[in-house]
């Protein structure tokens, strides 16, 4: 990783691949996300500025871009650096103790009954200040 590092720009004209089978879930979906990104831009550049020009121009300049991001999300996560990123991160989260479905379904129902005890209090709070306010004669003057 050191002084073999490469660049970015040198790496894109490259078709070799790095530790292929290392952190092939992080990659895979670091790629995919790049990808989709890639398409969306170029979809929404052909829907907003191209729709004057020839067929050529019109398919040609947003499907060539849609390529080039498409590749250089695909080189992006076979470059050395990111790579060792995308490497590590999913052995970290390999190491996550993750909770059972019990756990997070005793979580859930802990969370939305202080939700709704928490409304409740606010609603009673809401009722308790609007009758000393009429009482007080506040609420006549706020119409």
């Amino acid at each position: 990783m050191g002084q073999n590092s490469t660049s970015l720009l040198a790496d894109l004209g490259r078709a070799t691949l790095y530790k292929c089978s290392q952190g092939r879930v992080a990659r895979g979906v670091t790629a995919a996300v790049i990808a989709v990104i890639s398409c969306y831009g170029s979809w929404t550049l052909y829907r907003t500025f191209f729709t004057r020009f020839s067929p050529e121009v019109r398919y040609g300049v947003p499907g060539v871009l849609a390529l080039l991001g498409i590749w250089v999300g695909f080189r992006l996560t076979h470059h050395d650096r990111f790579a060792e990123f995308l490497i590590a991160t999913e052995s970290e989260v390999d190491k996550v103790h993750w909770p059972d479905r019990k756990h997070i379904h005793r979580a859930t129902v802990v969370v939305v009954v202080t939700m709704l005890l928490m409304g409740a209090m606010l609603f009673v709070f809401d009722l308790v200040w609007q009758v000393v306010f009429e009482a007080v004669g506040f609420l006549e003057y706020t119409d």
